[in-house]
């Protein structure tokens, strides 16, 4: 998030408190307003330079009810659609904001490099609350095994992504599909098999919400009021419900079976130590085979999803490395 975007929210949020009307409502309409803003901005930067070689197949409908879409980026291909496989992005915005079309210009740099990749749209908090976010992306993945034939998409080398609240739900889905037992505690049965689910891309993730309550900067007190309202407005107001938060977290429910995870964030972004480092101690003692990429000692100033900004040294690493763990865990396909 930009400085003049978090003025933005210091500013409304002081008027709300003035006012005396702020509510979970309220305030993460404030909050959304900003994310919104800084998106529009930033997807200006990540378009520029954004490869022309590649197909866009926009708001393919995959729920009714409510109506969600999907869009699909692919290599451009000859005239038969050979099965590719599929990277499933689900975007960020705390859970209350954000765009499918966010990170578009980046989903084209991974498809002209072979890979099919899958935008989902889902519906925000607090007017719909957790699961819902998760039934919906488990809706689009069974519309996508559907249709594997029809957008070329093949359904045996699947991954999921996310960035920032997106990689939250990504690693959570990713959970469910094998940890049969959370699942069922979930009361949701993943249509994906854990045969199908080849790995994971995270970028800047939340992996254990009651951690991110109580690990918000004290210092920043805006961040605070933020990362509360957030919580507050995905988990249906059970942001002190310290048990809850801890049920429903990722980190909570990892074991041996938990597909391979490529997992980065910022030397300047605060969920690295306090979410994504800790996740990958717990990956490791599960053994989960982890490839982790961050930038401690560089002196790029790297923020929350600096690896949409192409511009930075640190972002082009990242993204080779991201493609050299699709390589390495992508089975061989037959075009």
């Amino acid at each position: 998030m930009s400085y003049k975007v978090g003025l933005v929210i210091l500013s409304v949020c002081s008027v709300l408190h003035l006012s005396g009307c702020q509510n979970t409502q309220s305030s993460t309409k404030v909050i959304a307003g900003a994310f919104n803003l800084s998106t529009q901005v930033q997807k200006t930067f990540i378009n520029l330079h954004a490869p022309d070689n590649v197909i866009v197949q926009s708001n393919i409908q995959y729920l009714q009810n409510p109506n969600l879409n999907l869009d699909i980026y692919q290599p451009e291909t000859s005239t038969v659609i050979a099965p590719r496989p599929t990277i499933v992005w689900i975007h960020g915005g705390g859970w209350v904001s954000g765009s499918k079309e966010h990170a578009g210009g980046y989903f084209k740099r991974l498809a002209a490099q072979g890979y099919n990749v899958v935008s989902v749209q889902y519906q925000f908090a607090p007017e719909a609350i957790y699961p819902t976010q998760l039934n919906q992306i488990d809706a689009a993945l069974t519309f996508l095994n559907l249709h594997a034939a029809q957008y070329g998409i093949d359904s045996q080398n699947m991954y999921l992504a996310g960035d920032s609240a997106g990689a939250n739900m990504a690693s959570h889905y990713a959970a469910l599909v094998t940890n049969p037992d959370f699942a069922q505690a979930s009361k949701i049965q993943p249509v994906l098999k854990p045969s199908q689910l080849k790995g994971l891309i995270l970028h800047c993730g939340i992996y254990d919400l009651n951690s991110f309550v109580n690990t918000a900067p004290d210092e920043i007190g805006l961040i605070e009021w933020g990362v509360y309202n957030l919580v507050q407005a995905y988990t249906g107001d059970k942001k002190d419900d310290a048990e809850f938060l801890t049920r429903i977290s990722t980190a909570s429910n990892i074991n041996a079976n938990y597909p391979p995870v490529f997992i980065s964030g910022g030397n300047k972004d605060f969920l690295t130590k306090t979410q994504s480092e800790p996740f990958v101690e717990k990956l490791l003692a599960n053994n989960v085979p982890v490839t982790a990429v961050f930038y401690p000692d560089s002196k790029e100033f790297l923020v929350h999803e600096y690896q949409f900004m192409m511009s930075k040294k640190a972002s082009q690493q990242t993204f080779d490395r991201t493609l050299e763990f699709l390589q390495q865990h992508t089975l061989t396909v037959k075009n």
